[in-house]
């Protein structure tokens, strides 16, 4: 595969139906992507994307009766949410496969920027699944 060519505009069906699908091209245009991995690499990033976040969605959510009770707009909002947690996820996904490490100091380095990275992409989706959820983004108490 050369590296300078063309990714394929591809379509990954999320398998819950009733909610939002994402492209290559989405993710593309989230973060700068090698484009030697090619279309079906970066799919199936996305698809593991969707198992993780539909997962942590409530069954009232996962059955999709709650996206009956929105209105338009809260509708489109809870859609790109839900988007914008699905292509986190794949990025972040990526970032913990491909962390460059190897055996100079400088490997090293870049590999824990890598991590820094996905721990960032994972606050987000976090921040996203609690406004999906209507929970608070804070996780703890003060006693």
């Amino acid at each position: 595969m050369l590296i300078n060519q063309q990714i394929q505009s591809e379509n990954v069906d999320n398998p819950l139906d009733f909610l939002p699908s994402v492209t290559v091209d989405d993710m593309i245009t989230l973060m700068r992507v090698d484009k030697t991995q090619g279309s079906p690499r970066i799919a199936s990033y996305i698809s593991h994307a969707y198992d993780e976040i539909n997962r942590m969605l409530p069954e009232t959510h996962s059955d999709g009766s709650y996206l009956d009770t929105l209105t338009y707009v809260k509708l489109d909002e809870y859609c790109r949410t839900y988007k914008r947690a699905v292509l986190h996820e794949a990025a972040a996904l990526m970032a913990d496969d491909y962390s460059d490490y190897d055996s100079t100091g400088a490997g090293v380095i870049r590999g824990d920027n890598q991590a820094t990275k996905s721990d960032k992409l994972r606050r987000i989706v976090n921040h996203c699944i609690a406004d999906l959820t209507n929970k608070p983004r804070n996780r703890i108490s003060l006693l």
